[in-house]
């Protein structure tokens, strides 16, 4: 079954990874869905900085994005 997510985050989430040597890192995790390192950050979130407020966007493969509309069935 094919399903649309809808993600509003234009950013990620940063975590503080530590190992077993106690070393401490960061760490982004993807919360826009455009990585192509999930779910890890890529930096593919800096595509949506300038998306329009109430505006639904679709991402293609080769990172185009358009402007779309989707009709619910009740």
């Amino acid at each position: 079954m094919a399903r649309i997510v809808i993600k509003e985050a234009q950013a990620s989430h940063k975590l503080q990874v530590v190992d077993e040597e106690g070393n401490i890192r960061l760490r982004g995790i993807c919360m826009c869905g455009l990585s192509s390192n999930l779910p890890f950050c890529n930096g593919s979130h800096r595509k949506a900085e300038d998306e329009e407020e109430g505006v639904l966007y679709t991402y293609k493969e080769n990172g185009t994005r358009e402007e779309c509309s989707i009709q619910m069935g009740l």
